[in-house]
């Protein structure tokens, strides 16, 4: 039966300490999904669920320091939770194989904050890095395939520029180029409108929306910016009180008597 869900999260706990690499630089089998109630465990997260449909786009807000980004890095396999299952593309994915690599190889991609691009490397080879190193086509195969890329997020033009070369929303676009060049099924992105001015904004949010619409990305966005769910025609949910709201239209959380209305969208209210 094909696949209806990207990803499928059942009662997720995350610490503090997952988060500090302790889990991951020193795997323990089957046995680290374990609780553990040691006192300084601070839980980001408790029992969190969450469901993301095959080619559908979600916003996740919250306050900072709520664990969005590192909700992001464990579903892209980077950091390992305390307890919980997560399923991609209808696949359990066991304790013992909750790797990045392993998450990589079932299409998953992460856009990191700061674009992770490499100083000296030009443009065009930081978008064919990651197909050479998994050896995804021939030579011309993967030249056609970053040109395609480049073309999507529409930095052609600047191939043979290095990063420090561009500006931040060129970089943006850049570090979503070389993700989407892996062909993601599921595309993690964490604040990809950070630090950009208003017409770089406007110009990025069509382009992250055109891979939903011709290639069916299901999409994962981290963002303090709530109108781009609007923009995106999306739903958004928040990490509250160690819990994953359920996803709601962006209307929904603005007209809602919720504290989270009242503390994310205070100042929206002014706005619209």
């Amino acid at each position: 039966m094909p696949y209806t869900t990207a990803l499928r999260i059942e009662n997720l706990h995350m610490t503090y300490k997952d988060l500090a690499g302790e889990r991951f630089s020193k795997p323990r089998v089957l046995s680290f999904f374990e609780r553990e109630n040691k006192v300084n465990d601070k839980e980001l997260l408790v029992n969190a669920n969450m469901e993301l449909m095959n080619g559908e786009t979600l916003c996740i807000g919250g306050p900072s320091g709520t664990g969005k980004s590192a909700l992001l890095r464990v579903i892209a396999g980077l950091n390992r939770p305390t307890a919980g299952k997560l399923y991609y593309f209808g696949e359990y994915i066991p304790p013992e194989r909750h790797t990045a690599l392993e998450i990589a190889k079932r299409q998953v991609g992460l856009v990191f904050q700061n674009g992770a691009l490499i100083s000296n490397l030009r443009i065009k080879d930081n978008i064919a890095l990651p197909l050479h190193y998994h050896k995804k086509g021939s030579p011309k195969e993967i030249e056609d395939k970053v040109n395609m890329a480049m073309d999507l997020m529409r930095v052609r033009s600047q191939a043979n520029l290095f990063p420090h070369q561009l500006s931040v929303g060129m970089q943006k676009r850049v570090a979503i180029a070389r993700s989407w060049a892996m062909d993601p099924k599921l595309l993690l992105m964490d604040e990809p409108t950070a630090g950009l001015d208003n017409y770089n904004r406007r110009n990025l949010l069509p382009l992250i929306d055109n891979m939903r619409i011709l290639f069916h990305t299901s999409i994962i966005i981290v963002t303090h910016d709530l109108l781009m769910a609007k923009e995106l025609n999306c739903n958004i949910c928040f990490l509250y009180q160690q819990q994953i709201t359920k996803p709601k239209p962006f209307d929904y959380w603005l007209n809602s008597d919720t504290d989270i209305s009242k503390v994310l969208f205070r100042d929206l209210h002014r706005n619209i």
